[in-house]
């Protein structure tokens, strides 16, 4: 079957358009699901979705210059068709070869012949290809971790599962709990206590792994009150979290500058 866009990947982009709507407006909807969503106009959503399509036409630098549409199918299909000839497959085989990429083809060029026209692109299924589908969400992941946008509960859930580094050290900027998606998290030392480091002042971050985490969460790692340590590896165990290991300067720069108070033990050069 010819890869056009599922829904799945629909969904999700149609979410950062109404993540991105509620920035628009002025609505905090962080960690609430999208099924609680707030009152919001057509005119929230359609600007947003606009102007998601325009940040990512920008980001990618599609150049249109001299571009005249449908010229180069022919080309490409009869280079494709070559290959495919070519091969030992059955005559069936080298009919859905061809007419799925002719399909892909063709959703390609409607793409680009609405950016000439139009100026933007469509987010029908029929119209947008699989790959360019992943292209735009994976865009607009990071386009809203960079820019501290508010998102659904589901699209954390799903970029934890997909990029759970950059997820974590998000969080960790945003001082909001991996586990109970609270504010105001507190920053916990996962690989060695604090007190094992022999205090903040020893603490130099590279090399160590930490989390932000709530009081309730906290306290548990700290002083093994609710079961502790344990308790709190086993629940990231199911929630297939991974605590954020510090690899570079900058990256101790930034939680220090947030995390008032740690690695003391962290001179810049």
């Amino acid at each position: 079957m010819s890869k056009r866009m599922s829904r799945e990947n629909q969904k999700l982009i149609y979410w950062f358009i109404d993540c991105y709507a509620y920035k628009l407006k002025g609505v905090d909807i962080n960690w609430q699901t999208s099924k609680q969503k707030p009152a919001i106009s057509d005119y929230f959503l359609y600007k947003a979705k606009e102007d998601l399509k325009k940040l990512y036409i920008r980001h990618s630098g599609i150049n249109l210059k001299g571009y005249k549409p449908f010229k180069n199918i022919e080309e490409k299909l009869r280079i494709r068709l070559n290959e495919v000839l070519d091969k030992n497959y059955t005559k069936e085989t080298k009919i859905n070869i061809v007419t799925n990429d002719l399909i892909d083809f063709v959703r390609e060029e409607m793409q680009r012949f609405l950016l000439t026209l139009t100026g933007t692109f469509s987010l029908k299924l029929d119209i947008m290809s699989n790959k360019g589908a992943i292209s735009f969400t994976n865009y607009l992941f990071d386009y809203f971790l960079q820019n501290d946008i508010d998102m659904w509960q589901e699209i954390h859930e799903l970029y934890r599962q997909q990029e759970n580094r950059n997820w974590v050290y998000w969080m960790l900027k945003k001082k909001i709990c991996v586990i109970t998606g609270k504010p105001n998290a507190q920053l916990a030392h996962i690989s060695k206590s604090a007190g094992a480091l022999g205090g903040y002042k020893y603490d130099k971050g590279i090399g160590n792994s930490y989390l932000p985490l709530s009081a309730e969460w906290h306290i548990g790692v700290d002083h093994g009150v609710g079961g502790g340590r344990n308790k709190l590896m086993s629940k990231l165990k199911e929630l297939n979290i991974e605590p954020f290991e510090i690899r570079t300067e900058e990256e101790v720069k930034e939680l220090k500058r947030i995390y008032k108070g740690h690695f003391k033990g962290f001179k810049e050069r």
